[in-house]
């Protein structure tokens, strides 16, 4: 009998373990689904600012001749997107202590899309230069939020994947939405002309994207509600740590020069068609460029994971390095060693594809490698607030890419605006913009690389130190 009893309790014992690991399984697999509901949403973020960021200069050339302009016209619309996405960046760390980031993330998405539907139904250039500001505000709000958000659901040995594929996701969509706006611009659809219609629809579905980040995306608790004033006074000072440390200031000096060269060649599509590549040629080349970024990003993430467990220390800031390095005779190849678009050799098409696709594939991986570095240099608290700076600064100077592209290509290199928009294309107009376009990016990526070779020294000092404060917290 007591032999009976016993069994029986074993047997009531194994199956209450057996209820229990079937209850964590599940809890688990709840987990993981919610998780990855979540990192696809943040993905589908990045897919709309990324194309938010390229919609516009996609149609340039349908802006310059709807409004009569030049290279140095539409170069306003890339400063003041710029400026404002920097000013509009550094108050997003403030607000993301006081309001969940999901939230803040909407509330962001849906001032771009109010912003890019002002661009797209502005009746002259000084409309649209304003409206655009307003989107500059949304794109600031989001960004930092978005990087922090996937820093903390990553962990340390997994957020080069984590960026990888967040921003060869982004590049991928951006692909295909700028493809789709350069091949409808010049079309008439309805009462819209076709660039007009194309932002709209991006509009649109980045407001329901920011639908879906606050429906489904959670944010880490919070212990305590201070106020706006308490965080501003408790905060700030964190600000002057990150500003003082060195690897912050290595990265932060790259991209002020090396971010300049990327608002450089929103000005390719145009280059393009002045190029004489119709509008759909354009789309597809510039495609093939968008797709390479998008490889790019996900082979440096995952090569950054790979060599970050055998060089922690010199892995990131060498292969930011080999990533910079071919930029710029790569660039030369493009803008003055391929031809026309109207060249009798009907394989010109596939060598310009072929060509800025491993452009792209070679010359993306410091965004991802830069997430990393800074994720390692200050403890999750500061996630937002690196980021935040980040944009802040970078943004505010690489912003005057545009502007200095437009200003040699009018002043120096003598754009003809009369004979671009008059005429399907204009070889000698696209060889001027060619010169602007290459000399933002020579003197950029120039500098950025000897930032890098600064950042083998300070990286690994500063990735050190954080680690060294995570154990003994831990203790």
């Amino acid at each position: 009998m007591k032999d009976g009893l016993e069994r029986e309790a074993c047997e009531g014992s194994e199956e209450s373990s057996g209820m229990a690991s079937d209850s964590t399984v599940k809890e688990q697999k709840e987990t993981m689904s919610s998780w990855m509901l979540q990192m696809i949403i943040l993905f589908l973020v990045m897919v709309m600012w990324n194309t938010d960021n390229m919609a516009l200069p996609a149609v340039y050339a349908e802006i310059a001749r709807r409004f009569h302009t030049t290279p140095g016209g539409l170069s306003n619309l890339g400063l003041v997107r710029g400026i404002f996405e920097s000013i509009f960046a550094l108050p997003s760390g403030f607000l993301a202590d006081r309001l969940p980031r999901p939230a803040l993330i909407f509330m962001g998405s849906i001032i771009w899309a109010a912003g890019l539907i002002g661009c797209a139904f502005s009746p002259d250039l000084g409309w649209m230069t304003a409206f655009r500001a307003i989107n500059g505000i949304g794109l600031g709000i989001v960004q930092p939020l978005l990087f922090s958000l996937v820093a903390d659901k990553s962990s340390v040995y997994g957020r080069g994947k984590a960026f990888g594929f967040l921003l060869s996701t982004g590049s991928l969509g951006q692909t295909a939405f700028t493809a789709f706006a350069t091949s409808v611009a010049p079309l008439q659809i309805g009462p819209m002309a076709g660039w007009q219609f194309a932002l709209s629809v991006i509009a649109i579905l980045s407001a329901l994207v920011g639908v879906l980040v606050v429906l489904f995306v959670t944010d880490i608790p919070r212990d305590e509600q201070r106020s706006m004033l308490q965080i501003v006074i408790q905060e700030t000072p964190r600000l002057g740590k990150i500003l003082c440390i060195p690897t912050f200031i290595v990265i932060i000096g790259q991209g002020i020069f090396g971010t300049a060269p990327w608002f450089a060649f929103s000005y390719l599509t145009m280059w393009l068609e002045l190029n004489c590549f119709s509008n759909t040629q354009a789309a597809t080349i510039y495609a093939f460029f968008n797709v390479g970024t998008a490889l790019s990003s996900m082979l440096g993430g995952i090569l950054l994971d790979l060599i970050f467990r055998r060089f922690p220390d010199h892995g990131p800031p060498a292969i930011s390095q080999m990533s910079v390095f071919p930029s710029i005779p790569l660039f030369a190849l493009i803008l003055f060693g391929l031809g026309e678009g109207s060249s009798v050799d009907s394989g010109i098409m596939t060598i310009y594809c072929v060509v800025f696709m491993m452009t792209g594939t070679l010359i993306a991986w410091n965004m991802v490698m830069n997430n990393k570095m800074f994720s390692d240099v200050v403890p999750s608290e500061s996630f937002t607030y690196i980021y935040a700076l980040d944009s802040a600064i970078e943004g505010t100077f690489g912003a005057f890419g545009q502007p200095a592209v437009g200003w040699l290509t009018d002043k120096i290199f003598e754009f003809n605006a009369e004979s671009a928009n008059n005429h399907e294309c204009s070889p000698p107009d696209a060889n001027s913009l060619a010169k602007g376009v290459f000399s933002v990016a020579a003197v950029g990526f120039g500098i950025c690389f000897l930032f890098y070779c600064v950042a083998h020294c300070t990286y690994p000092k500063d990735r050190r130190r954080v680690w060294s404060q995570k154990e003994v917290d831990v203790n």
